[in-house]
């Protein structure tokens, strides 16, 4: 349960999946189908650039844990409730049943986008899409639509309430502090497993995120969205 609570922590840093408040593009007729949307060198000189390429190896792996480090928020978010309700409710969706995002006929679909963009406190909708065009798949746009289909979709408030965007990243995208492990544990244990409940009323567990083989790269590996 340990292991699998840390691994938790990967869906909640990889969501950038909002956008929103800029206005999309008006619909057309094509969006009520579909919204969505060398030859080598010589020996010696390869083994000359080899080797003078290798000092740049720790230099990005020190970039990298410097992103990390700016990435991290200084306390994580606690789960919340949406403060999204009375809109999800003015849109039409059913929030004792929520559908998928790509089911939602488009006219639903651009109202909640801006949702989505606040949940995450982008300032514009390239928060998730590509510049200019809105119906180019993005990394960010299939990790929100498979964080909507594993969490908004199946998950509650430990009271049964709905769950969004909101409830956990609070208006920023990243909402993890993952400097200190075991207090991480202890923080996924309370409450992404004793504080979130399921629609279907069955427990709510590990395996509910990770599946029975406690696969800890969800986004990768379970979701298949390479990086």
């Amino acid at each position: 349960m340990k292991h699998a609570a840390l691994a938790l922590a990967l869906w909640m840093g990889a969501f950038a999946g909002a956008c929103g408040s800029t206005t999309p593009p008006p619909e057309t007729a094509a969006d009520k189908n579909d919204f969505d949307g060398e030859s080598s060198p010589d020996e010696g000189k390869a083994t000359a650039e080899a080797e003078g390429a290798k000092p740049a190896k720790p230099e990005k792996v020190a970039e990298a844990h410097e992103d990390e480090a700016q990435e991290a928020p200084a306390k994580s978010t606690p789960i919340q409730a949406t403060k999204f309700e009375a809109d999800l409710k003015k849109i039409g969706i059913n929030l004792k049943k929520i559908p998928e995002l790509e089911k939602l006929p488009t006219g639903q679909k651009k109202k909640v986008m801006p949702l989505l963009q606040k949940a995450l406190g982008y300032d514009t909708c390239e928060g998730c899409h590509a510049t200019g065009d809105f119906k180019k798949e993005t990394r960010d746009m299939k990790v929100a639509r498979e964080m909507w289909r594993h969490f908004v979709v199946p998950l509650r408030s430990e009271s049964g309430g709905t769950l969004f965007c909101d409830s956990c990243h609070a208006g920023n995208e990243h909402v993890l502090n993952r400097k200190d492990k075991k207090a991480l544990q202890a923080f996924m244990e309370e409450e992404y497993q004793n504080k979130v409940s399921r629609a279907n009323k069955e427990d709510m567990e590990c395996g509910t995120c990770h599946g029975d083989a406690m696969e800890t790269k969800i986004i990768e590996k379970l979701w298949n969205i390479p990086k």
